[in-house]
């Protein structure tokens, strides 16, 4: 049965997480709150899970992202224990859990579909699993008290599941699980049952309580807003492997690969060769461009090795063709295909004179009615050398 056990402090380190809370990733001498170590999965001839190696520190809010059938839903469940591993350990503080069942480890899952018991109220969903364990009456109502006030649901204590609304049930779903304090807490794509302004609210709201109870979470998603939001750290995963794990400002602004780049947002490819590499970064010329790419970030390879270019449509400004002083480096000229109007921003699909199209997002600054680039605009592209981002792959 699951263990009323305090969560371990991090160790602290001179580095910082996007919430501002310690980083222990950056210290070497920090103890992983849960290890996993050379995993593989394999159902038949498909592996699921092909040598997975990763640390996660004490109250993180880790995310494991990826499309579908990239192994990240097996993998939460060897961690909850309801799939065994072929190869490999998983140590939760220290402790080798993987052939341990379900029922006896310091973890618990919170699910997709929720699976509350419809014929129970609110406050029954969650003191289920206290009263399975045995724990004293007084306790349990004490508990449920806490865990209502937590989710802000105590007028709801009385309801029952088909009496509330799909936001209501998750947080009774996130209350049950959280009851019995575990170590460790699962949560399988939890908000993905909710409308978009609904699941974003709810986003904060999961971080919050987090913090609030110093736990370590673990989430699967494959909405890359979402685990963008909620996660100190994330891992991209690519058919059973991990990509690429870090903050999620450095997944996003310096993937390691063209598979995490192009999975984490929207991003344009350039195929280019490297001219030169100096101190203050590369020159790379590309048969897309009529002026050279200048990228300042630090550079794989040698002058003449081919590179790929990931450049983020947010990066780009856009301006009329005819507007004076040209840059005469990082620059492309195309022809306006396409214009999306979201409200807070706009898409522009541009079509360059090698026939390739690219996006460029711009955004809404001010309210007009009079938009100055439209359908078949010459338009020029512009970026700084820092938006430039060199893969060797």
């Amino acid at each position: 049965m699951s263990q009323t056990i305090d969560t371990p402090t991090p160790a602290t380190s001179a580095g910082k997480s996007k919430t501002g809370c310690a980083a222990p990733w950056l210290d070497a001498d920090a103890r992983p709150h849960l290890k996993l170590i050379g995993l593989r999965k394999t159902f038949g001839d498909a592996v699921a899970i092909n040598d997975i190696s990763l640390d996660i520190y004490a109250r993180e809010f880790f995310a494991l992202l990826g499309p579908s059938g990239c192994g990240k839903t097996t993998l939460l469940r060897m961690l909850a224990g309801f799939e065994t591993p072929d190869e490999g350990r998983i140590e939760l503080d220290g402790q080798d859990i993987a052939d341990v069942p379900p029922y006896e480890r310091p973890v618990n899952m919170m699910f997709q579909s929720y699976a509350l018991f419809p014929h129970m109220s609110v406050a029954k969903n969650i003191a289920f699993g206290l009263e399975q364990e045995g724990m004293a009456k007084s306790a349990v109502k004490d508990r449920v008290d806490e865990m209502l006030s937590l989710v802000k649901l105590e007028p709801m204590a009385h309801r029952r599941p088909h009496q509330l609304s799909g936001g209501q049930r998750q947080r009774v779903a996130l209350a049950r699980a959280l009851a019995k304090r575990p170590k460790l807490l699962l949560l399988d794509e939890p908000l993905g049952a909710l409308d978009k302004k609904l699941r974003e609210e709810t986003q904060f709201e999961l971080v919050n309580i987090q913090e609030e109870l110093g736990l370590t979470f673990v989430i699967v998603t494959h909405d890359q807003e979402e685990a963008m939001t909620v996660s100190t750290r994330l891992a991209v995963m690519d058919h059973g492997r991990l990509a690429q794990v870090g903050e999620p400002h450095e997944v996003y602004e310096a993937p390691s690969t063209r598979y995490v780049a192009d999975f984490l947002g929207d991003v344009n490819f350039f195929e280019g060769v490297i001219a030169d590499v100096g101190e203050d970064g590369a020159v790379i010329a590309s048969e897309e461009s009529s002026t050279p790419f200048r990228a300042s970030r630090a550079q794989q390879g040698a002058p003449g090795g081919s590179v790929t270019l990931a450049l983020r449509p947010e990066k780009l400004r856009i301006e009329r063709a005819d507007t004076p002083e040209a840059p005469t480096e990082n620059m492309l000229e195309g022809v306006v295909e396409d214009i999306a109007y979201l409200g807070d921003m706009s898409i522009y699909r541009v079509r360059l004179s090698s026939d390739r199209i690219i996006k460029v997002a711009r955004t809404n600054r001010v309210r007009t009615l009079t938009e100055t680039i439209t359908w078949e605009d010459k338009v020029r592209m512009s970026w700084d050398a820092g938006a430039v981002v060199v893969l060797a792959d």
